[in-house]
């Protein structure tokens, strides 16, 4: 028995042998120094190989790793290519080599913001130190994979260097990377509403809801851009496809009403389109009291409506709600003067308006 065990080691090791003794005596030697860490060494016998022998897939595997472990990351791909081209033998090995340095220069790049936002001074050497370490990882990381994320960070961190032009290419090519991932285009959106370009912001919302027609913080920054950039009638219809998809958010209804409100006031000639305008402004201004009865700006806005829609008593009533909860409102004060004068109560009248003119700090 252990005259055939040691017939079987002889064997595998012979085999072994003639398997290695294959390799070309450049790429034996490479092999043996990459084993032993000399990686100059050993790159030097790599490159020899890959010249001598370009269509050994061993080879150009074998200086992918090596000019990994140098941190030459894009040549490394190149590499990994060139040995992939002539066969897929080292497939799953190359794989495995990406995928452990994808993680380590993402990571690397991710504890370099970490630490870049412990920094209290963000102008210092420190500072802009940290942030080209993060945007030189993710850079390495994106040599070896098209990644979404990586390409939002790295515009962070341009963002953070005000670098615009490479912040606005990054997030550019995070959308390319992924265009199905709704904030790709939200976060374009966010920079062009930041640059006051609202129709180009408005048009980057617009194609996130085609990705997600229901996503209401995109809906509303269509809406929002929309009226930003005077695309009002757009921006009504916007708003009220958002409030049907989320009716628990006071910003939406009230913003609508806002909108309504504009319209109607800029309308001089058509009392009968102004009036309907005003209606549905009232409508939308009562929705968002609904969901927060203390939102302090429905109670002056609404007020001043009402009374132009002359519903003196829902006005009133309105106000003497609004004083209770905020009894310093200047303009609350100022609107419940013009609601006595228009309904004949002078003493009233005066009364309150002297109430808003000391709030204000007026003589």
């Amino acid at each position: 028995m252990k005259k055939y065990s040691l017939l079987i080691f002889i064997l595998l090791l012979t085999i072994s042998f003639l398997f290695n003794s294959c390799r070309p005596p450049e790429l034996e030697g490479a092999v043996v120094h990459f084993n032993y860490e000399r990686y100059d060494e050993a790159y030097k016998l790599a490159l020899e190989s890959t010249e001598k022998y370009p269509d050994n897939p061993e080879a150009w595997f074998l200086l992918g790793r090596i000019q990994g472990k140098k941190g030459q990351i894009k040549e490394m791909v190149e590499s990994f290519d060139k040995s992939l081209a002539i066969n897929n033998t080292y497939e799953p090995d190359i794989k495995s080599e990406q995928s452990v340095y994808f993680s380590k220069y993402y990571n690397d790049a991710v504890s370099a913001y970490n630490t870049y936002i412990k920094i209290e001074d963000r102008e210092s050497e420190a500072a802009t130190k940290r942030l080209n370490s993060v945007i030189e990882n993710f850079q390495n990381a994106l040599q070896i994979k098209n990644d979404y994320m990586a390409h939002r960070l790295s515009s962070v961190a341009y963002t953070n260097l005000k670098d615009d032009e490479n912040a606005l290419k990054s997030l550019e090519k995070a959308k390319d990377a992924d265009p199905d991932t709704i904030l790709a285009w939200i976060d374009l959106g966010y920079y062009f509403s930041r640059k006051k370009e609202f129709n180009k912001a408005a048009d980057y919302f617009k194609n996130g809801l085609e990705v997600d027609p229901d996503n209401i913080e995109c809906l509303t920054l269509y809406a929002q851009n929309l009226d930003f950039a005077d695309r009002r009638d757009d921006a009504i219809e916007a708003y009220k496809i958002a409030f049907e998809k989320n009716q628990q958010e006071k910003a939406i209804p009230f913003n609508l009403g806002l909108l309504l409100n504009k319209q109607a006031n800029a309308i001089e000639d058509d009392d009968s389109k102004k009036k309907g305008l005003l209606e549905e402004a009232a409508v939308y201004f009562k929705k968002a009291q609904e969901i927060d009865p203390e939102l302090k700006d429905v109670y002056d806005i609404l007020s001043a409506v009402l009374i132009q829609l002359e519903r003196f008593d829902e006005a009133e009533e309105l106000l003497n709600k609004g004083i209770e909860f905020y009894p310093d409102s200047a303009n609350m004060w100022q609107n419940l003067s013009f609601l006595y004068a228009r309904t004949g109560k002078k003493k009233e009248a005066e009364e309150a308006y002297e109430k808003s003119k000391q709030l204000r700090g007026e003589e």
